[in-house]
């Protein structure tokens, strides 16, 4: 799955706009560039806080955001090893 299709499925899946979301994972990756070994699912609160920070939006927001994301990682993954 490429990025507008991550994108795209988790705009679909939250019901956010493809702007929003783009923007919360952009930041995403921003916080992934400065926090290079807390990047996981369990640091959710720490990752929520700093989208939050940098796009000033509400933090409910990038909260059911990332939950997507991580889910919907977690299911690619799944189905790539176990077809």
């Amino acid at each position: 799955m490429n990025n507008t299709q991550t994108i795209k499925a988790v705009a679909g899946q939250t019901n956010e706009s493809i702007q929003t979301v783009e923007s919360i994972l952009s930041s995403y990756e921003n916080y992934c560039n400065k926090n290079i070994t807390r990047y996981s699912r369990k640091h959710l609160t720490a990752i929520v806080e700093f989208i939050a920070n940098e796009t000033q939006l509400p933090e409910a927001t990038c909260s059911k955001v990332m939950i997507q994301f991580f889910d919907l990682v977690k299911n690619e993954i799944k189905g790539k090893f176990f077809k």
